[in-house]
């Protein structure tokens, strides 16, 4: 005859096995994109410009890069997705929103806007950033590709521009490899502030 648990010791063995399963299961890290560092950061309009208005557009980004694991590249063909290591949120606005914060200590303004915004404003330019590459290598290097289009006014043609730097890795680790996509992004923060046009306080006579 068999011999049946106590209702009290039945639950506290069920309890044991799912809190051995918990221990078990490996958890995941998160990361996140930051920005420049504002007491490093030079400003790089002259001090006589007139602080700029720039509406950023939705970022675009591989569809290969459009999800929560961080994507890497092993081999020249072969992409690797990290189960455990994952982006905190959506990519491509981490992107828009360390671009806006980069723009506004680069530009000297507050009036750097990401999309979507609550309240349309218009804005001196619209700023179209479109991420070609993002080739993560750990313990080899960053490639990030970008393409972006500054329009002015009313200008519908706009001026596109293209550039790709690329950032050493000394380790394999995760929260390295996204340090030096944060620097990435702040090279061409200041190759976009550096190519866009100033508005020159006028001259008095």
């Amino acid at each position: 005859m068999k011999k049946i648990l106590p209702l009290s010791q039945a639950f506290l063995f069920i309890m044991i096995l799912l809190l051995a399963g918990c221990a078990s299961m490996p958890s995941f890290r998160f990361y996140a994109l930051t920005p420049l560092d504002q007491q490093e950061t030079k400003p790089v309009s002259p001090e006589a410009a007139i602080p700029v208005s720039i509406r950023i557009a939705p970022v675009e980004i591989p569809d290969y890069l459009d999800r929560p694991q961080i994507v890497t590249w092993n081999g020249k063909n072969e992409l690797q997705l990290a189960e455990l290591d994952r982006w905190a949120g959506a990519l491509k606005e981490n992107i828009a929103v360390v671009l806006a914060e980069n723009l506004t200590l680069l530009l000297g303004s507050d009036r750097i806007f990401a999309y979507p915004r609550v309240r349309a404003e218009k804005t001196d330019y619209l700023l179209a950033l479109r991420i070609l590459r993002l080739d993560c290598t750990p313990g080899d290097r960053v490639l990030l590709k970008t393409q972006w289009t500054i329009y002015a006014g009313q200008d519908i043609t706009g001026t596109t521009h293209m550039a790709t730097f690329v950032e050493p890795l000394n380790d394999s680790r995760y929260e390295t490899l996204v340090a030096a996509v944060s620097h990435a992004l702040g090279k061409v923060s200041r190759e976009i502030a550096q190519k866009l046009p100033a508005k020159v306080t006028p001259q008095t006579p």
